[in-house]
């Protein structure tokens, strides 16, 4: 089994390839001594989604979790259809089109509508083969939380790309902490009100139940690229 330093949790990137690399500058980042968990969501809504997968994959060979996010199931399925039918250009299904025009995913469209089909073809090995959720010790990682009435073994895919609006509001998993992104933190329940400015957005701890943490602090929507050190819940913000 690896010995690390410490953990280092990111979550919701966002193809914002600069503020990522910025923020593990911050946090002294160290492959050798550290393992980073980055919680899903690398693409859509930035601008940089190609270089921020290649980061991705590169930090993943390294010895980073790389987990899938909602975002990156978008991406696979648009892939899919990409290679596999003769008119995604001029006729798109409604996933498709949904996809790059309503749910985040134009400027990763612009990115790589024009690949070959081998370019494709190794973005959708990658981004489909990343795992949904990731444990060591006490802590359980997942995009967008899980099903917490069955384990989180028992977990399906969606289970934790997707969040029930319950979600944050619920016990999870006794004894466990479960972190998070997905949802910016500000739209979590009860919130620090002097936090409520987007480039104050602060890493948001479940204070009821005490087995939550949501990390997501909105750096697409304005707000900041947050990394939650393990187990000292030191956090880093760029």
């Amino acid at each position: 089994m690896r010995v690390v330093d410490r953990i280092l949790a990111i979550s919701d990137i966002h193809g914002e390839s600069r503020s990522l690399l910025a923020l593990l500058k911050v946090c002294d980042y160290d492959p050798n001594n550290d393992l980073l968990v980055i919680v899903g969501d690398l693409l859509d809504r930035g601008r940089e989604n190609l270089e921020t997968l290649a980061i991705c994959q590169k930090l993943q060979q390294q010895g980073a979790i790389v987990l899938k996010g909602n975002h990156e199931r978008f991406a696979q399925d648009s892939i899919v259809e990409m290679l596999t039918t003769e008119n995604w250009r001029t006729q798109p299904s409604e996933d498709l089109y949904n996809w790059y025009m309503y749910h985040g995913g134009y400027s990763t469209f612009q990115e790589i509508k024009n690949l070959p089909p081998e370019g494709l073809e190794h973005i959708l090995q990658f981004i489909s083969s990343l795992p949904f959720y990731y444990t060591t010790g006490r802590y359980i990682f997942a995009h967008a939380g899980a099903n917490t009435t069955k384990s989180i073994e028992n977990n399906e895919e969606n289970d934790t790309i997707w969040m029930d609006e319950s979600f944050p509001f619920c016990p999870a998993y006794h004894d466990k902490m479960l972190i998070f992104g997905h949802v910016p933190t500000w739209n979590l329940s009860p919130y620090n009100p002097k936090f409520n400015k987007r480039k104050q957005a602060k890493i948001w701890y479940d204070k009821v139940y005490k087995d939550k943490i949501g990390i997501d602090c909105g750096s697409c929507f304005g707000g900041r690229l947050a990394a939650l050190e393990i187990p000292t819940y030191r956090e880093f913000y760029v």
